[in-house]
């Protein structure tokens, strides 16, 4: 599944751009789904959402076509549209209107969607002053993508680890020398994992760095997040930056540390 976002920090509730609004449509009704009359954020999501799940891949790489040359278009996409339509894969699957098969492949797509317009159009940065860590024991990375990308267009560098093994991303970790560390919990059972890593991530690195747990073990199991020994428990990205200390050149309300 696409894993709980809160939605606080993407946000925009009126009309995107034209021009994210024109793609969108375009490519929905070539597509052969039907455009609404609004656009807004959550009418361009619906169609967006129906773009990932269409049965060929087709739609989805068109749609990354138009925004591979526009910056702008791209930015909108990965910072307000994705991020919806991973919300609406995640009621679908709680609502029973998605299937697994239909959530896993459009999450799929999703993450892959984001991984390739941020890598062409991220921002020049020096090293990583920001680690978030997806422990290899969690199996959905899509929203920790989209955080991730999220920052970097704050102006914050973000190192996202996901998938490594303990010894090898204590290792990376290490080498990074982050200025903080966001870790992402999807479950009570991951939680229970977490003061283990938290120490060998404390015994890794030489100097005191924040540690800041997140995730949407949060919503679930408030109080055992709290206890799970990070410095702070949180899933509201605006809150976790400012507990960093960190220094975001744009301003966030609430921002949102995506939960996995």
């Amino acid at each position: 599944m696409a894993g709980k976002i809160d939605m606080a920090g993407f946000d925009r509730a009126g009309p995107l751009p034209a021009r994210v609004e024109s793609v969108i449509v375009r490519v929905a009704t070539h597509a052969g789904l039907q455009p609404q009359a609004s656009n807004s954020c959550d009418a361009l999501s619906h169609l967006a959402e129906g773009i990932f799940l269409h049965p060929e891949d087709g739609p989805r790489r068109q749609l990354l076509h138009h925004a591979k040359g526009d910056i702008g278009l791209a930015h909108d996409l990965i910072g307000t549209v994705f991020p919806r339509v991973a919300r609406r894969l995640e009621e679908g699957w709680n609502h029973d209107r998605l299937s697994f098969a239909e959530v896993t492949i459009a999450a799929t797509r999703l993450q892959d969607a984001v991984r390739n317009l941020g890598a062409r159009h991220a921002p020049s940065r020096g090293p990583a002053s920001l680690v978030m860590i997806v422990p290899a024991w969690e199996q959905h990375t899509l929203p920790a993508f989209l955080a991730s990308e999220h920052m970097r267009r704050l102006g914050v560098p973000v190192r996202l680890l996901s998938g490594v093994r303990t010894d090898e991303l204590l290792a990376l970790t290490a080498r990074a020398a982050p200025d903080a560390i966001l870790v992402s919990a999807g479950s009570y059972r991951s939680v229970a994992r977490m003061p283990d890593l938290f120490t060998a991530l404390r015994r890794a690195i030489p100097r005191a760095v924040p540690i800041v747990l997140g995730g949407p073990a949060m919503e679930a199991n408030f109080a055992e997040c709290h206890r799970a020994g990070a410095d702070l428990a949180t899933s509201n990205l605006g809150e976790a930056l400012r507990y960093c200390d960190l220094d975001v050149p744009v301003r966030i309300h609430k921002g949102t540390l995506c939960d996995v």
